[in-house]
C-alpha cells in the first residue's frame, strides 16, 4: 500500500472503496490499485521488480507497506532474524531488510516512470496560426513579442503574415448573399421563360402507372401544365410536346 500517486505505472479504479483497518483502530480506504516497479539493492546489487495488485491509499501518510503474506504468495521465503529480514527464492536472496524502530525497512526504492514532455517544435507563422486555433494575427504576434507563452519558435521571419491569408479563415468567414423575397427577373412575354420541376416516384400509381409528374409554369402568365409519366427520361418528350 502506498500514498503516492506518481509511483503507479497503471492503475484501475475500485466500483466502491475499500475499508482498510491500522492498529490504532482508525480507518482508511483504498480507491484503486496497480502496479508499481520498485529497485532493491542486495550487497551493492540492484535489481527491478514489478508489484502488482499495490492499494492507493490517500490518507495513509509518508509510510509504504508491503505485506509479507503477499511476498510469499508470489513464491518467495522470508527468513527474520533478530536485526536483519531476509527475502529468498530459489536460495538466492533478493532483498534485505532492516530493523529500525520495530518495523522492518526494505532496502529499496521506487522507479518512478518517467514524466510527460513537452518538446518544442518550430514551424512558419501561418502553421501557428492554424495550431492556436485561427487565432488573430495580431493575437498571435502578441504572443511572440511579449514572449507570454514558450515553445513557440519560428522556422523564418514570417511575421508579416496577415489576416485573409488564411483560406480555412476565408471560407470560416464567408456568409450567402440576402436572398430577395420578390425576384427581379422580368418575364416581358409569354414563353420568355418556362419553369419546370419533376416530382417523384411517388409510393402508389395512377391509372397510367406512373408514379412521376412534371410540372410547367410559364414565368409571364403564371399558366401551368401537370403530366403525369413514367420515367424521368420521359420529361424531354413531354416539354416538347
Amino acid at each position: 500500500m502506498t500514498s503516492r500517486k506518481e509511483w503507479f505505472i497503471n492503475y484501475s479504479p475500485f466500483r466502491t472503496p475499500i475499508s482498510i483497518s491500522l492498529d490504532n483502530n482508525s480507518i482508511i480506504k483504498t480507491v484503486r490499485s496497480g502496479s508499481v516497479r520498485i529497485s532493491i539493492t542486495v550487497d551493492g546489487t540492484s535489481r527491478l521488480f514489478k508489484l502488482q495488485d499495490v492499494y492507493y491509499v490517500p490518507d495513509m501518510g509518508t509510510n509504504n507497506l508491503l505485506s509479507v503474506t503477499y511476498i510469499v504468495q508470489k513464491g518467495y521465503t522470508v527468513n527474520f532474524g533478530t536485526n536483519m529480514c531476509e527475502i529468498s527464492k530459489a536460495g538466492s536472496i533478493i532483498g534485505k531488510a532492516k530493523n529500525r524502530k520495530r518495523l522492518w525497512v526494505l532496502d529499496s526504492n521506487p522507479v518512478v516512470p518517467n514524466p510527460h514532455v513537452a518538446y518544442v517544435t518550430k514551424a512558419s507563422f501561418s502553421v501557428w496560426h492554424k495550431r492556436l486555433g485561427h487565432a488573430m494575427t495580431c493575437s498571435v504576434k502578441k504572443l511572440l513579442e511579449s514572449s507570454m507563452v514558450t515553445g513557440i519558435e519560428l522556422i523564418d521571419d514570417s511575421t508579416n503574415y496577415a489576416d485573409g491569408e488564411c483560406i480555412a479563415c476565408i471560407k470560416g468567414k464567408t456568409t450567402w448573399n440576402v436572398i430577395p423575397k420578390k425576384s427581379d427577373v422580368e418575364n416581358s412575354r409569354r414563353l420568355h421563360r418556362i419553369y419546370s420541376d419533376v416530382c417523384g416516384p411517388f409510393d402508389i400509381e395512377d391509372y397510367f402507372w406512373s408514379q412521376y409528374f412534371v410540372m410547367f409554369v410559364d414565368g409571364f402568365s403564371h399558366y401551368v401544365r401537370v403530366k403525369p409519366i413514367r420515367s424521368k427520361d420521359e420529361a424531354s418528350k413531354v416539354l416538347k410536346e
